[in-house]
């Protein structure tokens, strides 16, 4: 059976990176701290073929698609999967752009 594996919401990704879980206790990640905005961007597309919400389909046809899945890979070969993720951070950093150019045009 597989180790159980912490639930977190994709906005706490970053700080839980940079955490690691061995026999339920809870360790700073070695080396310092990891910043998943500069780690590369990754992209991997996945397919699903006749997804069971669109029922059942005719024989002989197969319906599929795409999913994007995205990852960032940092140095010392941590991989990790930020597709939830993504967009939160992107959101964030428009929000910070647009607070510093409303600040900027006020002053």
């Amino acid at each position: 059976m597989a180790p159980l594996v912490p639930v977190f919401s994709a906005e706490s990704l970053p700080d839980h990176v940079n955490i690691v879980t061995k026999n339920f206790q809870e360790k700073r990640r070695k080396g310092g701290p990891v910043e998943l905005e500069k780690c590369k961007l990754l992209e991997m597309v996945q397919y699903s073929c006749n997804p069971p919400q669109e029922g059942i389909p005719k024989p002989g046809v197969v319906n599929c698609k795409p999913i994007v899945r995205l990852f960032r890979r940092c140095a010392g070969g941590l991989t990790v999967e930020t597709t939830a993720w993504e967009p939160i951070r992107i959101a964030k950093e428009e929000a910070e752009r647009k607070r510093a150019a409303e600040s900027s045009s006020t002053a």
